[in-house]
């Protein structure tokens, strides 16, 4: 079941939690979380062990919550981007010498914990619930595919738009802006071309008239945008943009436009890739967070593939 959090949390919860024999998984806004990112540089002699890895982590969870004055718990801990004696590893566990290493650690904010705690009982005891940034998984996929370590994620919904700076694959910062859809509908409303919102590409092409109104109205849009990303020091980076505006090609084609008048860098539309598995089901932009998540969750994916076989089969 797939649920947006402007519905009450805490119904959601006592909801889900009336399934026990699953696995759940609450993809929550960024704001729920901290986020740390350390560079870790170690000289050991002995074989480094797990016990060595676990005492680095707790050092710098108790270190960062005492600089940062954290009120909430650590729910994430890894590294990657090893290298020892400066050649790349895929493990730091049993090396030793040089070690270089990145370690991220993330925090639950103490409300969204208490929350979950009213109808779960102690998180950390509750093995079938699992709680992720919704866009983590969708950071690393674009990482592992894309092979970049820096750009900005960019969400335009019908309620808010939301902008992620990823520097070294990892969160830098977030940022809200009243630049949603529904401001974008406005301004066709205010442009007198409501009509043209639900015309086909093709029919607005042919079209000089009805172009050059929606052109306009994009560009104008556009400029707003790349204002605010100078503004907020969000350029310099490509943009990959998840919403269901990316259907919307003048959009792309504006945005594009406007984005390198001020940089060499590209607008992205995420919403397909050959990469990812759908599962027999058409998935809209926006959902590229949960579709990632199914695709990463070994368990989900599994179980999302023998219900399509089943329903293949039963056909």
């Amino acid at each position: 079941m797939q649920y947006n959090l402007h519905e009450n949390f805490r119904s959601i919860l006592k909801e889900s939690n009336n399934y026990p024999k699953y696995n759940h998984f609450f993809m929550l806004d960024e704001n729920n979380f901290s986020f740390f990112r350390f560079d870790i540089f170690q000289i050991y002699e002995n074989t480094f062990t797990f016990q060595d890895l676990k005492k680095i982590i707790e050092e710098k969870a108790e270190e960062t919550k005492k600089q940062n004055d954290i009120d909430g718990e650590r729910i994430m801990a890894y590294i990657d981007t090893i290298y020892v004696d400066w050649e790349e590893k895929n493990f730091v566990v049993g090396e030793k010498w040089e070690f270089f290493f990145r370690l991220y650690i993330v925090y639950v904010i103490k409300k969204t914990l208490n929350v979950i705690n009213s109808v779960y009982g102690n998180f950390f005891e509750t093995k079938n619930l699992t709680l992720v940034p919704q866009s983590f998984n969708t950071l690393l996929f674009l990482r592992n595919n894309l092979k970049k370590d820096n750009f900005v994620l960019l969400y335009i919904t019908e309620t808010y738009c939301k902008a992620i700076k990823v520097q070294q694959w990892f969160y830098a910062s977030i940022e809200i802006l009243n630049l949603w859809i529904w401001a974008l509908k406005q301004m066709y409303k205010d442009n007198g071309i409501v009509q043209y919102r639900y015309k086909s590409y093709e029919f607005i092409e042919v079209n000089p008239l009805a172009k050059s109104l929606v052109m306009e109205t994009l560009e104008f849009y556009s400029q707003l945008f790349c204002k605010w990303l100078y503004e907020k020091n969000l350029v310099w980076n490509d943009v990959i943009v998840i919403s269901s505006i990316t259907k919307n090609v003048h959009f792309i084609d504006a945005f594009n436009s406007e984005y390198k008048k001020i940089t060499n860098n590209y607008i992205v539309p995420f919403h397909h890739s050959d990469h990812l598995q759908t599962f027999d089901r058409k998935r809209d932009p926006e959902h590229m967070d949960v579709l990632v998540l199914l695709n990463r969750e070994e368990s989900i994916r599994k179980t999302m593939i023998t219900e399509d076989w089943n329903r293949i089969t039963e056909d």
